[in-house]
C-alpha cells in the first residue's frame, strides 16, 4: 500500500498525449486549447464612448454647447467637435474628432433649443481608448487552458474562429459483480442497482472526454477478461468498478495480468478507495476501483479527472484545493489513511462535513459541493481551523 500523493504522481506520470485536432470555436466549450489565441485587431478598435451622453472638448465643460449631430453605435461621426459644440453619442459609438470628454445625459441640462450644458463635476472622461485592452497581434488566451464561455467570447472578439484543441480522451467503463443489475430492473434481496457506470459516464462527459459503457461482467474469469479486452481495444483509459479487493470473487487483477498489463500500484492509503489499482500497457491506462459508489466518485474526481485533463493538453492543475474554515468539528475513528470527506459550503464560506456513513452512502453527495482532504494520521479537526477542499 502506498500513500495517496505517491499514487497520484504515478498516475499523472502515466499520461500520454491524445494529440490535437482543429475545430470551430463554437464547438470548443469544455475542451483544452492547444494554440495561443491572438487578436487580429486592437481592442477597443477605436476611441469610443463608455456612456450615453455628449462628446465635447473638456475645456468647454459648464458652457452652453450646440448639439451638431447624433452618433449611434456602429456609425461614423460626420462632424468635428470645435469650440462651443458637442455631439450626442451612444455607448460604444466612435468618438468624434476634436473631442476629449464625454459627459452623461444624467449630468446635463437643456441650455436652449438644440443646446446642452454639463452640470456635473469633471472626473473621468468616459472614453475607452483604442488598444487600451489589447494590441493587434497580442496573445489574448494562452495554450493549455480549459475553454469556458468567457474564452469563447474572447475568441469571437479576436476573430479566431478555428482553434487547435486536445483530442478527447476515450474512456471505457466495465462493471463487475453478479449482484449488479441495471437501473431499470427491480433488485431482489441479494441484488443492487448499478449506479457506478452511469455516474462515471456523467463524470467523464463533464471532464471533456468520451465515455462508453461495456456492461456488467459476471464473476468469472472469461466474462471479465472478455469485456476488459474489448474496452482496451477501443479506449485510452479503462475504468473497472468492483472485483479489485481480495475476496474469492475479486477477479480483475488476474484478468489484467493475463492481458499483459503492468501493475503500478495495487493499494492506496486513502479513504474511501483503499483497494484502488493502476495498470498500464502500450498507451493504455486501466484503473481498478472499488464497487462502492462514493469511492468510485471520489477517486475519479481526485485522480482520474486530473489525468484526463493532462492527456488532453491542460497546463492548469485540477488538484489545487481551496483553503476554507471548518464550520463544525470533525472526527473519525481511524487515521491510518488520508481521507476525502464530502462537505457543503455555507453562506459564511465555511466547510460543513456532511452526514456520511461510508463509501456506499451515495446520497450523501447530493448536497456536497466539495471534498475535504484529511491528512493521514489526523483523526480530529476543530471548528475554526483551516481545511483543504477540492470543489466538485
Amino acid at each position: 500500500m502506498i500513500k495517496f500523493d505517491a499514487a497520484f504522481n504515478i498516475a499523472i506520470d502515466s499520461a500520454f498525449s491524445t494529440g490535437a485536432e482543429e475545430i470551430h470555436f463554437t464547438e470548443s466549450a469544455g475542451r483544452i486549447l492547444l494554440n495561443a489565441v491572438k487578436s487580429d485587431i486592437d481592442m477597443p478598435p477605436f476611441d469610443r464612448s463608455k456612456v450615453d451622453g455628449y462628446a465635447c472638448r473638456q475645456d468647454d465643460l459648464g458652457k452652453a454647447l450646440m448639439i451638431i449631430e447624433v452618433i449611434a453605435a456602429g456609425k461614423q461621426p460626420q462632424m468635428n467637435i470645435e469650440q462651443g459644440t458637442c455631439s450626442k453619442i451612444m455607448t460604444g459609438a466612435v468618438l468624434p474628432p476634436g473631442s476629449d470628454y464625454v459627459f452623461m445625459f444624467e449630468e446635463s441640462e437643456s441650455a436652449g433649443e438644440n443646446m446642452v450644458r454639463y452640470t456635473g463635476r469633471a472626473a473621468t472622461c468616459n472614453i475607452a481608448r483604442r488598444a487600451e485592452d489589447v494590441i493587434s497581434g497580442e496573445a489574448v488566451i494562452k495554450p493549455g487552458c480549459l475553454i469556458r464561455p468567457q474564452e469563447i467570447a474572447i475568441m469571437a472578439m479576436a476573430g479566431c474562429t478555428t482553434i487547435q484543441a486536445g483530442k478527447k480522451v476515450h474512456a471505457g467503463i466495465v462493471s463487475t459483480g453478479d449482484e449488479l443489475i441495471e437501473p431499470d430492473k427491480k433488485p431482489s434481496a441479494a441484488q443492487i442497482r448499478n449506479s457506478n457506470a452511469w455516474q462515471l459516464l456523467s463524470q467523464i462527459e463533464r471532464a471533456g472526454a468520451i465515455g462508453k459503457y461495456y456492461g456488467i461482467a459476471a464473476d468469472n474469469n472469461e466474462s471479465i477478461k472478455q469485456l476488459i479486452e474489448t474496452a482496451l481495444s477501443e479506449n485510452d483509459i479503462v475504468i473497472i468498478t468492483g472485483g479489485v479487493s481480495a475476496g474469492d470473487f475479486d477477479l480483475v487483477p488476474g484478468a489484467l495480468n493475463d492481458l499483459g498489463l503492468r501493475m503500478q500500484f495495487d493499494s492506496v492509503a486513502v479513504q474511501p478507495g483503499k483497494p484502488m489499482k493502476l495498470y498500464t500497457g502500450n498507451r493504455k491506462i486501466v484503473f481498478g476501483l472499488p464497487g462502492n459508489p462514493i469511492a468510485t466518485f471520489v477517486l475519479f474526481e481526485v485522480m482520474i479527472r486530473p489525468l484526463m485533463a493532462k492527456m488532453m493538453g491542460a497546463t492548469f492543475s485540477l488538484s489545487d484545493n481551496l483553503n476554507l474554515v471548518l464550520g463544525n468539528d470533525y472526527s473519525r475513528k481511524g487515521a491510518d489513511t488520508m481521507a476525502w470527506i464530502p462537505v457543503s459550503v455555507n453562506r459564511q464560506g465555511e466547510a460543513i462535513p456532511l452526514n456520511y456513513h461510508g463509501s456506499a452512502h451515495i446520497t450523501s453527495l447530493h448536497e456536497a459541493t466539495g471534498l475535504m482532504s484529511v491528512p493521514q494520521g489526523q483523526s480530529w479537526i476543530q471548528k475554526g481551523e483551516t481545511v483543504s477542499v477540492r470543489p466538485i
